[in-house]
């Protein structure tokens, strides 16, 4: 924009709109103002505006220039008016940058494919629908939908071996690369997006049970290029699709429209923020205004009123995130202290840092609790007066349990789904597992093995013909831990073993941990000795903590942890004394 461009101030209940008014040979535009005049837009606008031919005499509304970003008290009251825009445009447009890596492709297989899907009633479907898939009773409405999807997805898959079929095959790898893009150059209907994720999905565990049901040859995995010819050179008799995994980030968006527009209803903050900084959200999204994170967040939110949170851009990014894990606490989401591991030990450590990729929970899937730690037990009415007004700054103080001190610590393992799987590191914390729990402990030996294959895995697994963690079974994921334990990993090895090297990726680091007492599990990798293991009240999973060594009385929050044994609300009867944990 050009630097000698003055915004004139818009009345109050008032918005600016956006006039363009060419794009060729140059791209002008005029911001719609009492006073208004013509202004120049940086390039950063110039490449989105020159694919929007078909908007010229059309008024549209774009943030970042219909908002003086420079003025903080226009900002804060501009925020307000957000959701009566979005709400009100007859359309939104997301540009998501240039056409690359095949995105045209993936924007006509997107149209082409999904078109079918939706008007099959794929996104009529609710949640319990997609868990239990393909099972989705006996309503006819729904049982003609997945009839139909499951043929749509045999056409896709078929295609992938009939030369003459290629303009039925379904542009995997394009349309990966599209889903990681920074911002989810064509236009697409979102409700098209929102068919395609899930019919990728399907498709991806539809051919994978066929292969582990021996009723095709075709192995669909995230192969790279080099394995691909390597396996032709071999002659291997079965073919190896590519078929890279999808930002697990980009449908969340679109599941959240696609009920607004169902049901008419909101998502409280808690679920927004959690869909989309949440590393199996969208945990790398950015925002140029960190504080944006939140604040373009609360025209979507139904629980803004409550919470008690009123944009101020004058506040530092950290005095926002404050505000909102204070508020979020202060109504029951004590879950949230899970998103801490990303900001380690440096205070306040019960505050999420939004400001970079916050790190996947272990006890959570898609934001339902796995475990209830802490039973129904909730936090006493009487500590939100210290939830809000606590002793020391940036301190909160909370009621629960003191369970144990950590004695010993193992290695920390660390995976990422991006890279090679470390056999001989799983294994290393195999054995230290084993090794604590041998020591004299609370376990008796019977329960060893059950504990030394759940433990690594947090006690959970991903079943292929499901699209969700569940419930570790002996059934499904003993078997995969012995392979690992045994086993070179070779093509089939790993093909055997996906759920439970899926479920051991610890980006941030896990390691073993053994308590005075004998409890086991599995902690962030800052664990250290002396940590303490407590389960504060209303929170699903127990969590370490550390004392603080500026301030006397007060301890850190290291992460949450799994302990075997205790993850159902077994130690919450027990008697044991109720403590207020003043966190920094």
């Amino acid at each position: 924009m050009a630097d000698r461009y003055v915004y004139p101030y818009p009345e109050t209940g008032h918005i600016r709109l956006l006039h363009i008014l060419s794009i060729a040979p140059d791209i002008c535009v005029r911001i719609d103002v009492p006073g208004g005049q013509e202004i120049k837009i940086t390039r950063n606008l110039s490449i989105c505006l020159s694919h929007l031919g078909g908007f010229v005499g059309t008024k549209i509304w774009i943030d970042a220039l219909c908002i003086n970003q420079q003025d903080h008290e226009e900002k804060s009251r501009q925020l307000s008016y957000m959701a009566s825009v979005y709400k009100l445009a007859a359309k939104v447009l997301v540009w998501l940058g240039p056409s690359a890596d095949g995105s045209d492709a993936a924007m006509d297989g997107i149209i082409r494919f999904d078109g079918a899907a939706a008007d099959a009633g794929i996104l009529d479907l609710e949640n319990h629908h997609l868990e239990s898939w393909p099972d989705i009773g006996d309503e006819p409405a729904h049982v003609r939908t997945r009839d139909t999807v499951l043929a749509l997805i045999a056409v896709m898959s078929n295609a992938e071996e009939d030369t003459g079929l290629e303009g039925d095959r379904f542009p995997r790898v394009a349309y990966a690369a599209l889903t990681r893009r920074g911002y989810f150059s064509r236009c697409v209907d979102a409700g098209l997006f929102r068919a395609t994720i899930l019919l990728y999905g399907w498709l991806v565990m539809w051919e994978f049970s066929e292969y582990s049901a021996r009723r095709h040859t075709r192995m669909c995995g995230d192969f790279s290029e080099e394995m691909l010819r390597t396996a032709a050179a071999l002659g291997i008799s079965r073919t190896l699709v590519r078929t890279p995994p999808t930002n697990p980030a980009v449908g969340r968006p679109f599941a959240s429209r696609n009920k607004y527009l169902r049901l008419g209803t909101k998502q409280p903050l808690v679920k927004l923020l959690r869909a989309l900084y949440v590393a199996t959200g969208m945990g790398d999204l950015q925002c140029k205004d960190p504080k944006d994170k939140i604040y373009g967040l609360l025209g979507m939110a139904a629980d803004v009123a409550e919470l008690g949170i009123v944009p101020d851009y004058s506040k530092k990014p950290d005095e926002v995130f404050e505000q909102v894990a204070r508020s979020l606490i202060g109504t029951g989401h004590l879950d949230i202290l899970k998103w801490c591991r990303s900001r380690r030990v440096q205070s306040p450590t019960w505050v999420p840092d939004f400001s970079t990729k916050i790190g996947d929970t272990w006890s959570d899937e898609v934001g339902v609790p796995l475990f209830m730690a802490t039973g129904s037990r909730n936090q006493p009415t009487e500590s939100h007066s210290s939830i809000n007004r606590p002793i020391n700054p940036m301190s909160i103080s909370l009621r629960g349990i003191r369970l144990d001190t950590v004695t010993t610590v193992g290695t920390v393992f660390t995976y990422d789904n991006d890279g090679p799987f470390d056999q001989m590191a799983a294994r290393k914390m195999f054995t230290e597992i084993v090794t604590f729990l041998k020591h004299p402990s609370i376990y008796p030996e019977a329960s060893w093995t059950d504990a030394s294959w759940r433990i690594p895995i947090c006690d959970r697994e991903q079943h292929p013909t499901s699209m969700f963690l569940r419930r570790a079974t002996v059934e499904y994921s003993q078997p995969q831990y012995i392979r690992i334990c045994t086993q070179h990993l070779d093509e089939v090895a790993l093909t055997q073993t996906n759920s439970y090297r899926a479920v051991m990726e610890y980006r941030d680091g896990a390691r073993p941990i053994r308590s005075l007492e004998g409890y086991v599990g599995l902690g962030p990798c800052v664990a250290k000795p002396e940590d303490i293991i407590v389960f504060l009240d209303g929170a699903t999973a127990p969590f370490l903590l550390r004392p603080a060594e500026d301030v006397a009385g007060c301890y850190h929050l290291v992460g949450e942890v799994y302990l075997y044994g205790v993850m159902d609300g077994e130690v919450v009867d027990k008697g044991l004394e109720e403590v207020t944990f003043e966190l920094r």
